[in-house]
């Protein structure tokens, strides 16, 4: 005998017997089923069954090793099912119809997987976890209106019968890789069966629907070409219904052509015009970027700076393969350097696409009000703080949102007749443009909006800060680009303050102004912090009139550590 014939471990199956006295048991005490480490054979001893198992000619390659997942949800353990297909040797599609096999092998090999696999809800009675998971009655589903007594004989197929693969922890690992496997093996080459099962891992509804549902799933192509839709095509349908109604759509088209029997590109075409028709419901489709036939309205936020500035020029010209945006949306705080105003100007008169001002209010006025735009006595901006206690901190940040997000969205809205507070339809999808560059990928974020989908054009591109401003000064020589952010933006390196100490004389006291109100004025100052301590707007937490740049050479942008992409570019 052979290393690996020792190695092969014989797959037993309950004798019916025990497989019925089992199930009386965990009607009676369904608490040992809890237990890892339950003797299922002492339990049948105790009852007078010395015999409890018979043959099934199975046999496995190796010991069981399945291990539950650590993080996220359970069923993405199921990814474990092809391991657990190729270790078991001589099941045949018949032979894997058979719960008193599944049953022994989730009793005896995989018993403390399943627990952790099968988590028990608090809503669930323990005696109906137990007899669902452990002892799966494997009959077809018969509709409430048919008389079991004169149900039609069931013929013999290739499919698990109702029940056992949905429960049964082995059955359903078994029966998701036969599907994953068979559909890879007729697909050409066009995927594997571990992309299958990475699939079926993320959307388990999807292989509830394969298996189970139609006669025509039974052809291999057929199959195949569902799932390669699935993994292409129809990526962005919502799992359950988008697939019901395709699988629906299907059984329509093969009972009037009969589908399995067509060549394989007729099934291909066939196929994808059912998922072109779904992708064009709003209802079926998750992801509103994948809504076909609906084109986006596109929406740059233009801060003046040298990336949005750039990529303005850029779109406008169609370079890159870039489409002109449907709008520019140009977030004003009201406290921006002159020159970015006098930019601005410019910059307008170079587009050919519509660009629009939008302001929440004056950032500067309500900072010495001691309000935000809402009134409320916070004033929102990331002061450096001194507490009472002499630790440091920076405080909250609400600018961003008050003056960029906020005014740009509802711009958003009233434009496109969106009500205030109300979800936006589904077939609404704005894609908004920002113009941060791959130097400064680290400040992508996604959208807290489900009918907005940030883009990012310029890291697409992989263009640099560096690249944009050579691009900018080759084709408007003699043109400066200036860097847009607040006069006071308390995230201004010693550079850019220097810069506007020496440029802009007028501005730099204004922030001084602000600074000093920080500290000095009391309705500033409790509007910012409410533990007695001090804030700055430089981050040496100086006053900023004290703060000596004399010696700065370097620029280093601290706002790329913190910005949400709306400001500064």
């Amino acid at each position: 005998m052979t290393s690996g014939e020792e190695a092969r471990i014989p797959i037993h199956r309950f004798t019916q017997e025990a497989y019925d006295q089992l199930k009386n048991i965990a009607g009676r005490n369904p608490a040992l089923w809890l237990d890892s480490a339950t003797d299922f054979a002492a339990v049948l001893r105790e009852e007078g069954i010395e015999d409890y198992t018979e043959e099934t000619g199975v046999v496995a390659a190796a010991p069981f090793n399945l291990r539950p997942v650590k993080k996220g949800a359970p069923h993405r353990g199921d990814y474990q099912g092809l391991s657990f297909y190729v270790n078991l040797q001589g099941v045949t599609p018949k032979v894997a119809t058979d719960e008193r096999m599944w049953a022994w092998i989730t009793h005896f090999k995989m018993h403390a997987y399943s627990l952790k696999r099968w988590r028990i809800q608090t809503n669930t009675k323990l005696d109906k976890y137990v007899q669902g998971h452990w002892f799966v009655d494997a009959e077809p589903s018969v509709p409430k209106n048919v008389n079991r007594a004169r149900r039609p004989v069931q013929p013999r197929r290739e499919r698990p019968r109702e029940g056992l693969w949905m429960y049964n922890t082995a059955s359903r690992l078994w029966w998701i890789a036969h599907t994953a496997i068979k559909a890879a093996d007729a697909s050409g080459g066009a995927f594997t069966a571990e992309d299958v099962m990475e699939n079926f891992a993320r959307y388990a509804v999807h292989y509830h629907i394969l298996i189970s549902k139609y006669n025509y799933l039974r052809s291999p192509i057929v199959l195949a070409e569902v799932v390669r839709a699935l993994l292409n095509e129809a990526v962005g349908m919502k799992a359950e219904k988008g697939l019901y109604a395709l699988t629906k759509h299907l059984n329509l088209l093969s009972g009037t052509y009969l589908l399995d029997v067509m060549p394989r590109a007729e099934i291909r075409r066939r196929v994808l015009e059912c998922v072109d028709e779904i992708m064009r419901d709003p209802e079926l489709v998750r992801d509103r970027t994948k809504l076909r036939g609906r084109a986006p309205f596109r929406s740059l936020n233009l801060g003046a700076g040298v990336q949005s500035t750039v990529l303005a020029l850029m779109a406008d010209s169609g370079e890159y393969g870039l489409p002109k945006p449907d709008v520019a949306i140009f977030a004003d705080t009201g406290w921006e350097p002159p020159e970015v105003y006098e930019h601005l100007e410019w910059l307008k008169s170079q587009l050919s696409f519509e660009v629009v001002t939008v302001r929440a209010g004056d950032i500067r006025s309500n900072l010495l009000s001691g309000v935000r735009p809402n009134g409320k006595p916070y004033l929102g901006i990331p002061a450096h703080l001194v507490n009472s206690d002499g630790t440091k901190g920076v405080s909250k940040r609400q600018c961003t949102d008050d003056y960029k997000i906020r005014p740009i969205q509802a711009w958003l809205r009233d434009r496109l007749g969106l009500e205030y507070g109300k979800r936006a339809p589904k077939d609404v999808q704005v894609e908004m443009w920002l113009g941060i560059s791959a130097d400064e990928s680290m400040r992508q974020k996604a959208s807290r909006d489900e009918w907005i989908t940030r883009r990012y054009p310029l890291i697409e591109q992989g263009f640099t800060r560096y690249q944009l401003l050579t691009w900018f000064m080759e084709r408007y020589p003699g043109r400066y680009l200036p860097r847009s952010s607040c006069i006071g933006c308390p995230y201004k390196s010693d550079s850019e303050w220097k810069r506007l100490a020496e440029s802009d004389p007028a501005s730099f006291r204004q922030a001084v102004e602000v600074d000093s109100a920080l500290r000095d004025d009391p309705v500033v100052s409790r509007a910012i912090t409410a533990k007695g301590g001090r804030a700055y707007l430089h981050r040496s937490r100086k006053p900023l009139d004290a703060v000596d740049f004399s010696a700065v050479r370097n620029y280093d942008d601290v706002m790329a550590e913190e910005c949400d992409g709306l400001c500064g570019v």
